[in-house]
């Protein structure tokens, strides 16, 4: 009897090792849900084209191709002008000096320098009221 019950022990004792080293492993998690990404983060905006002034002299000037050649200070560029902004070429002529706002060869707007149309004449600037000398005040008695 003294054998058996060494023999159960023994066995006791293995059973406790694989028992106690089954529940230190984790048991496997379950599977997390996909994660929704939203369409907005997904698609990316196109980066915004950076828009550059350019001075210069009108070397060559085809309305018709709406097509306009500035000499300046930094070379010679050509330049492609579409829809509203072709009306700006109106009144232009070969030799005026011009600034255009563009994007690469795109021409976003075309003006002679000193052509604000905000900036006020000497005339508009004089206020239509005029201001009076001091009023005299009552004498004191």
């Amino acid at each position: 009897m003294g054998r058996l019950l060494s023999v159960l022990a023994a066995a006791a004792f293995a059973l406790s090792i694989v028992v106690g080293g089954c529940a230190k492993e984790k048991a496997p998690s379950p599977p997390e849900p996909a994660k929704k990404e939203s369409a907005a983060v997904e698609t990316k905006t196109a980066p915004k084209p950076h828009v550059k002034l350019f001075t210069g002299t009108i070397e060559v000037l085809d309305a018709a191709a709406g097509t306009l050649t500035l000499k300046g200070p930094r070379g010679e560029r050509r330049f492609q002008v579409h829809g509203e902004v072709k009306e700006q070429l109106d009144g232009l002529e070969i030799g005026d000096k011009v600034i255009v706002k563009h994007t690469d060869e795109m021409a976003l707007s075309i003006v002679k320098p000193g052509a604000n149309k905000n900036v006020q004449t000497s005339e508009e600037k004089e206020s239509p009221v005029k201001v009076l000398g001091s009023v005299p005040q009552a004498e004191k008695k």
